[in-house]
């Protein structure tokens, strides 16, 4: 029982201090793509430390309150349609050979901010999408997107390099801080 409410207390903490920076990013305008970012580390650490399950019910968690609390709509969706990528990396990092496994990572990733900004343009500016687009618009979001892909393969390897530095150097000093065995 003991370690059952150990893993419900930390992922309850983990969820506090996800909405905490998600409310951040919010608030400080460069941190609008980060702050999704380090709430979705801080779900994959829920993942090492108490399962896929819990997991997951952190992410929902973090995404409904996020959702209700959070003033900015993008720094909420960038996390709702992103932020469970450390759960399904493992998945994705199976496929082999690497070319196949690196180009369904792009399809997910750009599939996702798709369907991300077609939900925010549909529901916050309708009809605008077309003209926005049109001219210099239609290259900018091609550059953003390009861009994005770049901070996604570097967000990639971030968590794989991030999760050695937990489990090595972290998580037995955790343990061992808590009295866990």
């Amino acid at each position: 029982m003991r370690s059952h409410s150990w893993k419900i207390a930390l992922c309850g903490v983990m969820g506090a201090v996800s909405v905490a920076i998600m409310l951040l990013g919010a608030v400080i305008p460069v941190a609008m793509f980060i702050a999704p970012a380090l709430a979705s580390v801080l779900v994959m650490l829920v993942c090492a430390e108490c399962g896929r399950r819990l997991a997951w019910t952190e992410y929902a968690a973090v995404s409904l309150l996020s959702v209700l609390f959070v003033p900015d709509r993008e720094v909420t969706l960038v996390f709702v349609f992103l932020g469970y990528y450390p759960l399904v990396k493992p998945r994705f990092d199976r496929l082999r050979p690497r070319l196949v496994r690196g180009v369904c990572k792009a399809l997910y990733f750009n599939g996702s901010v798709l369907a991300l900004y077609a939900l925010l343009y549909s529901l916050f500016f309708p009809g605008q999408l077309a003209s926005e687009l049109a001219g210099a618009g239609l290259a900018l979001a091609a550059a953003s997107l390009l861009i994005g892909n770049a901070a996604f393969l570097l967000l990639d390897q971030a968590l794989v390099n991030l999760l050695q530095l937990y489990c090595r150097v972290w998580q037995p000093r955790l343990h061992r801080m808590l009295g866990h065995s």
